[in-house]
């Protein structure tokens, strides 16, 4: 969800999302000890020439630059859903995995509600998962407020710890924890009709802390990759205003997300 402060201006994002590839050029690597999860390249290498916190924000730029009307990460597949807390009303419709994506990496975001999607995807594709994470969006850009940025956002992650889980083609991941990072802090870049609906541009600081897992490319064939995750949603406070964090208890965030995945030999 998205919420608003005051002094400085501060977007709260929980997208539960996943992110894609502007800077896809460069050759993806397997990196180093990654024995536990084949097919998952390991935290420590660099896809497409970019970390794995680098990839954080290339993610977070995709998804904020797609139309809220048509953004992967607002569909739902019931229209029960719709009610469910989001920054932008969701959208019951055909979900369509090629939407916003280029490049040797595609991203499949998470979800506001238990959804179940199909995507079918060209074969080489590498994918980028953006399983949770939370995300705090402020400017003007101060410096000062980078360390409170990255204490909150771990403060409401640490509450996924033990909440969150993955599979596979039905074989679970292991030590999800290992693939939980924070980004750097970056200004957000915003294309047209993006889902903040602001003038395209450079805006603000963003700290990202989240769990996202990059996929060498699937084999042809059909696939399936189901995660499910539980936060709680702490409001965020200001201190400059003299605001302490509020107390519990907290709502809860839930997502559980399935993709029915063809992968079919590229043209």
């Amino acid at each position: 969800m998205i919420r608003r402060v005051n002094n400085p201006k501060t977007y709260i994002l929980c997208l539960l999302t996943g992110v894609l590839a502007a800077f896809c050029g460069g050759p993806l690597w397997a990196g180093e000890g990654n024995a536990d999860n084949p097919g998952i390249l390991p935290p420590n290498s660099t896809p497409g020439d970019l970390s794995y916190p680098e990839w954080h924000v290339v993610c977070l730029n995709w998804v904020l630059s797609i139309p809220a009307e048509i953004n992967p990460l607002l569909n739902v597949d019931d229209e029960a859903d719709l009610a469910s807390p989001a920054p932008h009303p969701l959208w019951v419709g055909t979900y369509d995995a090629s939407v916003g994506q280029s490049g040797n990496v595609w991203i499949l975001p998470g979800a506001y509600a238990t959804v179940v999607r199909n995507a079918t995807i060209p074969a080489g594709k590498t994918l980028c998962l953006p399983l949770l994470n939370q995300v705090v969006l402020g400017w003007p850009p101060i410096p000062a407020a980078e360390a409170f940025y990255r204490s909150y956002v771990k403060l409401v992650m640490d509450t996924a710890t033990d909440r969150i889980s993955c599979e596979i083609d039905g074989v679970p991941v292991q030590d999800l924890e290992r693939y939980r990072h924070q980004s750097p802090a970056a200004p957000v870049i915003l294309s047209e009709d993006n889902m903040l609906d602001l003038p395209p541009g450079q805006y603000g600081m963003i700290v990202d802390d989240g769990y996202y897992l990059i996929l060498a490319p699937l084999s042809v064939g059909t696939h399936t990759i189901h995660w499910k995750s539980t936060t709680d949603l702490i409001p965020l406070w200001n201190p400059q205003q003299g605001e302490t964090q509020p107390p519990p208890p907290y709502p809860q965030g839930y997502q559980e997300v399935t993709y029915h995945i063809t992968v079919v030999p590229s043209k």
